[in-house]
């Protein structure tokens, strides 16, 4: 009988959060399983070669010298919320919550707000009422829906909230906010990074992953796993990320895809605006008629050296971020906008690319201070574009300790 060939499009990934370093995870199928695009991962040898110098008397080298490596592995996949009209919860998480973590972005549940009126507001803020937290940037990052009296329709994103319920919004109204418009918030799950300020904070900031990958009768396994995100998309398509992980390899052997996998296989929310009165993608509180946007996490992994492990390096740590945010729209007239001017002068801006309409299927990515530091000319066809690379920076810290210079929230 010949050897069984291995097709790589039947495979399945399966990763769990470890409680520490050293302690590897069991995914569980039927709950651990993630939602990767089939021709998307990809792997190492835990060993490799280095050329050996060695005299042996003739021409011929000596024996190869193997040396162990870290072990990579990574994988993209569509982002996408639990489902449409699945109502979050403290159990009840979007698809890639482990994933996102084991990244460091560490995710928080808000509970839904009930629908109430403001008790005041202009045009670019709105002060919420007693329902609301009253803790400073408790909801940073998060959309609010606004329901009826002035700007109904319409779901803004807070780029700022103060102690005072005074949220800062992505959009400006016209006519202004006022004691007439009417706020709710959905029940939501939001990610943001994080800066473990001690080794304790690591657990839970920087938590490490027990990865089970199955291909087609084989299962590689990897602990100890963290991992760079990198996000991307274009108008009217899925938003993608790509995780780039870093571990230990535990070995492979013969084992196919559990009967009980369970994997979320619904359509991901696409970025269009549709009939929605909040546009789909704004920067500095404008629409931007963009093809294609990227944010590159900026996350390094340094992988220790430790022979203490079967391949003489432990996983990989999360040590820097330095997040850019790339967009390219149409170019436009000065008194539209002048990026160049804007470089220059420093100037800082919110940027928001909302995917979806539906409760529990819909998802938007927050940049509530985005500062343009590249402006290339490029081309959309025959139109003039521009390439536009902004560094997402840091208000300092939200209400639950993470990092505000991006945020996913889910709802």
């Amino acid at each position: 009988m010949a050897d069984p060939t291995i097709r790589m499009m039947n495979i399945a990934v399966l990763l769990k959060l470890q409680t520490a370093e050293g302690m590897p995870a069991v995914p569980d199928p039927a709950v651990d399983a993630i939602p990767v695009e089939a021709d998307s991962t990809s792997y190492n040898n835990p060993w490799t070669m280095e050329a050996s110098n060695e005299a042996t008397g003739s021409l011929v080298g000596g024996a190869a010298l193997i040396v162990g490596q870290a072990a990579t592995f990574s994988f993209k996949s569509r982002i996408k919320g639990a489902g449409a009209g699945v109502a979050y919860s403290p159990t009840v998480k979007p698809p890639l919550h482990a994933a996102f973590q084991m990244a460091g972005w560490r995710g928080q549940f808000s509970a839904a707000i009930a629908a109430a009126v403001a008790t005041s507001g202009t045009a670019t803020t709105i002060t919420l009422p007693a329902g609301f937290p009253a803790t400073a940037r408790a909801l940073l990052g998060y959309q609010l829906l606004i329901g009826a009296g002035t700007g109904a329709g319409n779901a803004p994103a807070v780029i700022e909230y103060t102690a005072g319920r005074v949220a800062t919004l992505s959009e400006t109204f016209n006519p202004p906010l006022d004691a007439t418009t009417s706020v709710s918030l959905p029940a939501s799950w939001s990610y943001a990074g994080t800066t473990p300020q001690d080794a304790a904070a690591r657990t839970a900031d920087n938590p490490c992953a027990t990865i089970y990958f199955y291909e087609d009768g084989v299962l590689r396994k990897f602990v100890d796993c963290r991992a760079t995100l990198a996000l991307d998309g274009r108008s009217a398509r899925p938003g993608y990320g790509t995780w780039s992980c870093t571990g230990v390899y535990a070995g492979k052997v013969d084992a196919p895809i559990p009967d009980t996998i369970a994997i979320p296989g619904h359509a991901p929310p696409v970025l269009v605006q549709g009939a929605a009165l909040s546009p789909a993608v704004s920067v500095n509180r404008k629409p931007f008629n963009i093809a294609t946007w990227s944010l590159d996490a900026g996350s390094s992994l340094e992988v220790p050296d430790d022979p203490n492990t079967p391949y003489g390096f432990a996983g990989g740590q999360i040590t820097e971020r330095v997040p850019m945010l790339k967009v390219d729209p149409l170019a436009t007239l000065v008194a539209n906008r002048d990026t160049v001017a804007d470089i220059g002068n420093g100037v800082t801006m919110p940027a928001v690319f909302r995917h979806g309409a539906q409760s529990g299927n819909r998802w938007a990515l927050v940049v509530p201070l985005a500062q343009p530091v590249s402006a290339d000319p490029g081309a959309r066809g025959k139109l003039r574009s521009e390439e536009i690379g902004l560094q997402a920076r840091t208000l300092g810290r939200d209400a639950y300790a993470r990092d505000t210079d991006r945020v996913i929230v889910f709802n």
